[in-house]
């Protein structure tokens, strides 16, 4: 299911590396299907890097610009702009081994003084990601640049110049050990250049000096390389097409996915479209008709059933969506994403023990991945209905943290501790919470005496 979300941090520190003002702040999308095909993408290339896959974090940011950027170590964010703007899975797949390459290369670390961010902006409008990374002022941009700010951003960009050939280097590699072609990264790159001759600002920090020469890097090594232009693994070009479509469905307004996935496509990308654009009409009965068609094509697919959950649990066919929810459970065990709509659909049933299978579902979901709000909101609903009051005020102290108010932690932390054990393991994390709420709290005072 896909969710929404704005502002969303992992804790104190991935405010003050990632969210350094609200100008800055972020709005991130999680769904299950688009989380698992850009895994899908990056395993191989981490492993290439001799970097763990389970060790990075991929967010999805919600924003039409075309980027992606690594922070804060083992963070990937990726643009749904940049996911719409490719035209194949090659496309996508060099970005990441890009940011992959800054990741093995550390370079983030190499510029934490001068940057907050590492990104594919030195491709697009070097202006506007040095000037916010020097002056925290986002917008403000080159235009209130001093000439002293100048020569530190000329400076700096010559780092990034170096950095960027590394990682352009290091990418090269990991698609030559997979047996992948440049073909989409040359094709990405020249798309970027485009995109980059609208910036404005300093026409030094508009136009990457380097982007022909390294252009020209990629095309000669996909000339010279053994690999047929183009290979990409086949079955990635199906969910490719799918995660486009999916993006589009549910971002852009129902008349226009319809206009752009008509009936005369017969695709299978083209039909899930047309049936999530039903499903944001709301047309609940051509949606499910539209889902079950997809199941009876691809009957063991966990994402359409997924998506069918998403469906009769918005149409108020709560027990239905339980049964879409366990099948898709049952060919994805161990989806976070997942075993969070099913235990979001156990909280909202009447059926008997359902908030017992609501609880146990949702607390192995954030066992699995403690990062989404929305788990926690689901968990402190289930947690209240069974009267478990400080376990619930505790869920939402967790969501809050996650939300950046640490006003909200404090008060639910107050809550909770009226109804817990004192030093039971609730308890303990509650005061752990308290701890992580002032020096949230501290951070912000920091920040506002800085400005």
């Amino acid at each position: 299911m896909l969710q929404r979300w704005l502002s969303i941090a992992l804790g104190a520190f991935f405010i003050a590396n990632v969210l350094a003002s609200p100008a800055r702040a972020l709005s991130y999308i999680r769904d299950a299907e688009i989380e698992h095909t850009l895994r899908e993408y990056s395993a191989p290339i981490f492993r290439s890097a001799n970097i763990p896959p389970d060790n990075v974090r991929i967010f999805i940011v919600n924003s039409p610009v075309i980027n992606a950027f690594v922070a804060g170590g083992l963070n990937m964010f990726i643009h749904t702009g940049l996911i719409r703007a490719t035209e194949d899975p090659g496309m996508l797949i060099g970005v990441i081994a890009h940011e992959t390459g800054h990741i093995e290369g550390t370079h983030l670390a190499q510029l934490s003084q001068q940057s907050n961010t590492m990104a594919i902006g030195t491709l697009l409008t070097a202006a506007l990601g040095a000037a916010a990374a020097v002056s925290g002022a986002g917008d403000a941009g080159a235009a209130i640049i001093t000439a002293g700010q100048n020569a530190t951003l000329r400076n700096m960009l010559s780092h990034y110049r170096g950095n960027e050939q590394a990682a352009d280097q290091a990418a090269l590699r990991y698609l030559d050990e997979n047996d992948m072609s440049a073909q989409g990264m040359l094709k990405m790159f020249e798309v970027l250049r485009r995109e980059s001759r609208g910036a404005k600002g300093d026409p030094y920090l508009r136009t990457h000096p380097l982007t022909t020469e390294r252009i020209a890097h990629i095309r000669n090594h996909l000339n010279d390389s053994r690999i047929p232009k183009g290979q990409i693994p086949n079955q990635y070009n199906e969910s490719h097409a799918r995660m486009v479509a999916k993006l589009e469905a549910f971002m852009e307004p129902p008349t226009k996915t319809l206009a752009r996935y008509p009936e005369s496509n017969d695709s299978l990308s083209a039909h899930y479209a047309r049936t999530i654009a039903w499903f944001r009409m709301p047309n609940f009965t051509r949606a499910l008709e539209g889902v079950d068609a997809l199941i009876a094509k691809r009957p063991n697919d966990p994402f359409f059933y997924d998506t069918k959950g998403q469906i009769l649990f918005e149409s108020g066919q709560v027990d239905a969506a339980i049964d879409a929810y366990t099948r898709a459970h049952e060919l994805l065990p161990g989806n976070a994403l997942i075993l969070t709509d099913l235990g979001r659909a156990y909280g909202e049933s009447r059926q008997p023990g359902s908030l017992d299978k609501a609880i146990k579902y949702l607390e192995e979901a954030r066992q699995r991945d403690n990062s989404n709000a929305s788990t926690w909101r689901y968990l402190a609903t289930a947690y209240g209905k069974q009267g478990q009051f400080g376990k619930s005020h505790v869920a939402l102290a967790e969501e809050a943290a996650l939300l950046n108010e640490p006003e909200s932690m404090l008060k639910n932390i107050e809550r909770a501790q009226k109804h817990l054990a004192e030093y039971s393991p609730a308890w303990v994390r509650a005061e752990d919470l308290r701890a992580l709420a002032k020096q949230m709290l501290r951070d912000k005072e920091d920040k506002k005496s800085l400005l």
